[in-house]
């Protein structure tokens, strides 16, 4: 039997593959915020009208010779580029750590809906990112509910983080596979330093066919005298492919984008019993040496994560956060729409550094 969440953070993690033991109703209109759940150090925020940060110039679109391409196999950075980049619009719902969807800041809720006693927990969000030879640019915002269809003329502010920063001493290696999918963070590529009381590891998982992606956010940070780690909070995006990259800057339309999903149905933990086939690739980093590995034939089992350690989420998502003394390991799945299928994601740290990450496809056996 699979032991769901109960109030408490997830202190286990699924053994992920054979050489991996983890150690461990009212639809609103739209205004751009910044997005405060996520902190990630090497960001750099910007305000206005609507101009955005410059994009990259598609003149260090990715090569063959660049810095990200030389850990991969051929071509896969070169895939990834074209995979991850462009515009992206979507929902976010956030979630503490017993599972429970978590209300939009009472700030960014104009009072009406507060007389009403509507109470909103969905984002309406847009995402522009775009890989070069050096990194990948990713640029986020959130639209902030308002009260009739006031979304045309709105200043924002917005986060634009570089991920994967070669350029950037001590920076992580850029742990990617071809169809777009990536593990981040934290930012820096360090979570040791004693001046870092929170940090941020993402996972995307890809949808195919339909040019969709999930990224789960696992936010975490110090707590105590010993300044231990703890999760705070899980970010989950739900994001479509609208366009190629352009830095967009235009507002959605009053009522448009996705619709909200943080009320929708959970995810059984009965979908995820059984043992899985593996396939996909695995990064293991020792000291300053990253190499990438393609993993095949090996098995995923669900059946050992311990009591309290799945997270069920809204659409057929899952994760699970495994805290143990200097060691943090995180996991991001999502049943895909061939059955018996799955996507998963995870992200192993220890003393603060990654050392491992595996972004996998499941079969059912």
């Amino acid at each position: 039997m699979i032991s769901t969440r109960a109030a408490a953070p997830a202190r286990s993690l699924p053994a992920i593959g054979a050489r991996w033991q983890a150690v461990c109703s009212a639809q609103p209109s739209w205004r751009l915020i910044q997005p405060s759940s996520v902190v990630r150090t090497a960001c750099k925020s910007t305000a206005g009208t609507g101009a955005a940060t410059p994009p990259p110039s598609q003149a260090d679109a990715v090569s063959p010779s660049n810095p990200c391409a030389s850990l991969h196999p051929a071509d896969v950075w070169a895939s990834f580029a074209e995979n991850v980049s462009g515009e992206w619009e979507g929902t976010t719902a956030s979630f503490s750590p017993d599972g429970s969807a978590l209300p939009l800041p009472e700030y960014y809720v104009p009072q009406a809906y507060r007389d009403w006693g509507v109470e909103l927990v969905d984002w309406q969000s847009q995402s522009s990112m775009l890989a070069t030879q050096q990194d990948l640019t990713a640029t986020s915002r959130r639209m902030m509910p308002t009260v009739g269809c006031e979304a045309d003329a709105i200043a924002y502010t917005q986060d634009a983080c570089k991920l994967f920063d070669t350029s950037a001493r001590g920076a992580a290696a850029p742990t990617v596979a071809a169809d777009g999918s990536f593990s981040y963070g934290p930012a820096g590529g360090d979570m040791s330093q004693a001046d870092c009381f929170k940090a941020a590891l993402e996972q995307c998982l890809v949808m195919q066919p339909r040019r969709r992606r999930l990224r789960v956010v696992h936010n975490l940070r110090r707590v105590g005298a010993a300044g231990t780690w703890e999760l705070d909070s899980v970010d989950l995006h739900q994001e479509r492919y609208e366009s190629p990259h352009h830095g967009k800057v235009e507002l959605l339309g009053c009522g448009g984008g996705m619709k909200g999903f943080a009320g929708n149905e959970r995810l059984a933990a009965e979908e995820l019993q059984g043992r899985w086939a593996a396939r996909g690739v695995r990064y293991l980093v020792d000291g300053g040496d990253c190499r990438c590995h393609a993993v095949s034939g090996e098995t995923w089992s669900a059946e050992g994560l311990a009591a309290g350690a799945l997270m069920l989420l809204p659409l057929k998502v899952w994760s699970a956060c495994n805290i143990q003394g200097d060691g943090i390991g995180v996991a991001a799945g999502v049943l895909l729409d061939e059955p018996g299928s799955m996507a998963l994601v995870t992200r192993k740290l220890v003393a603060g550094r990654l050392v491992a990450a595996e972004l996998l496809t499941l079969q059912r056996e």
